[in-house]
């Protein structure tokens, strides 16, 4: 048998059970390992994340005033990213699964071969073919740890997180500018009305000068007549 890294590495389709199990997991693993970041370099951009915001807080973005950066970057996350996060974790136990499939396999043949009271030798193969039951347990640890390297490389969480904390800095600062201008509306609104209410009252005593003028005028013209009828 050969004792090389490199053969207990590559899956082995020995005709057998466990020959199936090893090329299904390698597939699983090598699938998962190429495709998810592919899946992050697409959907792990300001833009994908832009359209998530929109779609939790709508067109004008308004956010809880408590909001942290933190939170934002969990719920702006796609869905590729949100895998992406436990992917490696569960990479690692499906390794150990398959490896304890195989481990069970292995010692139904070994009862087999006590049971039948077979010659040594196929015992000690048996017994040696435990050791490569480990192989998919490794194959799960390579694809946890290349699939860590990648994302630490990657800092597509720190990516998004600093997208967070500039768009909350940068919704705050629309928030203040919005109130700002709705204090000044609201004032100039006040403004309006004061000056408005100042040219109706300006307005009314103009009318009422107006009316004292002809009330005066018609009252000298009736003395005006009175004196005249007495002469």
């Amino acid at each position: 048998m050969d004792k090389s890294v490199l053969a207990f590495l590559l899956p082995q389709w020995d005709g057998t059970t466990y020959g199936g199990l090893q090329m299904a997991f390698a597939v699983v693993f090598l699938a998962v390992v190429i495709v998810t970041p592919l899946l992050l370099a697409r959907s792990a951009r300001a833009d994908q994340w832009e359209r998530r915001l929109t779609m939790l807080a709508g067109p004008g973005g308004a956010l809880p005033a408590q909001t942290t950066a933190e939170e934002l970057s969990e719920a702006v996350a796609t869905s590729a990213e949100r895998w992406a996060a436990v992917l490696p974790g569960l990479l690692l136990i499906a390794g150990l699964l398959g490896s304890f499939i195989g481990l069970g396999l292995a010692l139904s043949d070994t009862a087999g071969v006590l049971g039948g009271q077979q010659a040594p030798g196929a015992l000690g193969a048996v017994v040696d073919a435990l050791g490569a039951k480990f192989k998919i347990s490794t194959w799960g640890i390579l694809a946890f740890l290349l699939l860590k390297i990648w994302f630490t490389v990657g800092a597509h969480e720190q990516a998004r997180l600093a997208w967070s904390t500039f768009t909350l800095r940068r919704l705050q600062e629309q928030a203040g500018a919005h109130q700002a201008q709705q204090q000044a509306d609201q004032q100039q609104r006040l403004i309006d009305a004061i000056r408005e209410a100042g040219n109706a009252l300006l307005v009314a005593q103009q009318a009422e000068a107006q009316r004292a003028h002809l009330r005066h005028a018609e009252l000298l013209d009736a003395l005006r007549r009175q004196s005249t009828r007495q002469d």
